[in-house]
């Protein structure tokens, strides 16, 4: 039994959007060794290819079906053949070619010697012998006289089972993620792997086996991706892990696992190199500060540009990021700020950080242009917090003259960015002297509320019934004219 093919898998169907390019760019593969403790060494290789990347043809019966051969060799540093396989994948028919909008799997287990070996795996259209996939792993020994940590499985999903067959360990049925490469929907990275001989080379005694995903340049680790399990000594011992990672920065990164003894010394590790893509924002000051900006927006800008951007922001932040933001005092790291502002607006803006960043720096100007006074700028005014945190108002109300009433503007908002609609914006000046407009009501979510702001624009003419009757929401108008202001009630 030990140099014949022990399973074969079956064909399982993943729905996918891949545009068809060849099997060249559409196949992925990948090869990991085990152990098994009688049967010695095994290989397991993983397959998956795009049905759609392959020629089709044309059914008696109706219909369309497409395939691959793959051919699978397995050498040893002599390139001597030490185990192969070759067969044929078809897919299942489809009535409308369009639909073959998915891609077959394929897993094989072969025994193997346990030494360097290198797996060579072809894949060829069974209707086009020019579009193949090819690609060479090169296995490296699982040393005996030590603790040992076989390569990782990525999984794509799992389930427990009572079949038997190449996708099953241990009672649990694994789809494999032939690739190292994690993409934003992908939301955590599942995993599996066995560790061998902790039975005698630890001297039967418990073990501790963590689990981190660290930076690849720095090694740094994250407490957000890190876990561990503690273990009794066997033979083999198996695992299965997940680790979220919808708060990764897309990055390089390696997964480490590492076997620790009751002294929580590393008595054997493993690496296995991991690639992020995360388009989306990430949470939480540790999360942020795996972010790379290289090549962003913010990376050239000074710490006295940065400073001021987080200060201008407020607006639009969330209670959590003020949190982080009051944490960024001068005494932080000039990347930490970087890394956070260009965060924030890729949360905001995933598709283009950069061009939501630049339409905001458009309203500060024109907040501060607008709305400043001899001692604010205009950000940071009442009308200029609202200005950037609702953007602009869709109408605008200004009285400057009106006999009785301090200077005011009303604002109106058909709809804000959360959905609330008819939204309106009160703000006066009772100085009547400077541009510092300060916000007397609205009836948004979260605002300063006051149904009698209209007194408080005419309190200088209000008599003092109206002042004093808390139901009194307006002010009689004694001028005998047409006030627009009564017309506004929100």
């Amino acid at each position: 039994m030990k140099n014949a093919l022990l399973l074969i898998a079956a064909l399982i169907l993943f729905k996918t959007d891949v545009l068809a390019e060849g099997l060249a760019t559409n196949t992925t593969s990948r090869s990991c060794l085990f152990l098994h403790p009688t049967d010695g060494a095994y290989l397991e290789t993983y397959l998956v290819a795009g049905a759609n990347a392959l020629t089709l043809s044309e059914l008696e019966e109706g219909g369309f079906s497409g395939g691959v051969e793959v051919s699978i060799i397995i050498l040893d540093a002599t390139q001597t053949v030490v185990n192969f396989d070759k067969y044929i994948l078809n897919t299942p028919a489809v009535k409308d070619s369009s639909k073959m909008n998915f891609s077959i799997m394929d897993q094989r287990r072969f025994f193997v010697p346990n030494k360097t070996l290198s797996v060579e795996v072809t894949v060829t259209d069974l209707f086009d012998p020019t579009n193949v996939f090819s690609s060479t792993d090169v296995i490296s020994p699982l040393e005996t006289d030590r603790v040992q940590i076989s390569d990782i499985q990525f999984i794509e999903n799992f389930q427990a089972t009572t079949e038997n067959n190449a996708f099953v360990k241990n009672g649990i049925e694994m789809t494999p993620y032939p690739i190292n490469f994690f993409p934003s929907t992908q939301s955590s990275i599942k995993f599996y792997g066995e560790i061998y001989q902790t039975d005698t080379k630890m001297g039967g005694e418990p073990f501790m086996v963590t689990f981190s995903i660290r930076d690849y340049q720095t090694n740094d680790i994250n407490q957000t991706f890190y876990q561990y399990i503690k273990a009794e000594a066997q033979p083999v011992y198996s695992f299965l892990r997940e680790m979220p990672v919808a708060d990764l920065p897309g990055g390089n990164y390696n997964l480490v696992i590492e076997v620790r003894n009751k002294m929580n010394e590393i008595v054997t590790q493993k690496k296995v190199f991991i690639q992020r893509a995360n388009k989306g924002p990430v949470n939480g000051w540790e999360n942020i500060s795996m972010i790379s900006t290289e090549g962003t927006f913010t990376e050239d800008y000074t710490e006295e540009q940065l400073n001021y951007f987080l200060d201008v922001i407020r607006p639009r932040a969330s209670q959590s990021d003020l949190a982080i933001i009051e944490s960024l005092s001068p005494r932080v790291e000039i990347d930490m700020k970087r890394k956070f502002l260009y965060n924030f607006w890729v949360e905001r803006a995933p598709d283009d950080p950069y061009a939501a960043w630049k339409s905001y720096l458009q309203l500060v100007k024109e907040a501060n242009d607008e709305f400043s006074t001899p001692s604010r700028q205009g950000y940071k005014t009442d009308r200029g917090r609202v200005y950037l945190q609702y953007g602009r108002p869709w109408d605008m109300v200004t009285s400057v003259n009106e006999p009785g009433a301090y200077p005011y503007e009303i604002w109106f908002y058909t709809t804000l960015a959360d959905k609330q609609s008819n939204i309106g914006f009160a703000f006066y000046e009772p100085s009547g002297v400077s541009n510092d407009y300060q916000l007397l009501h609205s009836n948004a979510r979260g605002e300063l509320h006051d149904p009698r702001w209209k007194i408080r624009i005419y309190e200088t003419v209000a008599s003092p019934q109206e002042v004093l009757n808390l139901d009194n929401t307006s002010v009689t108008d004694n001028l005998g004219g047409h006030r627009a202001i009564d017309a506004y009630d929100f």
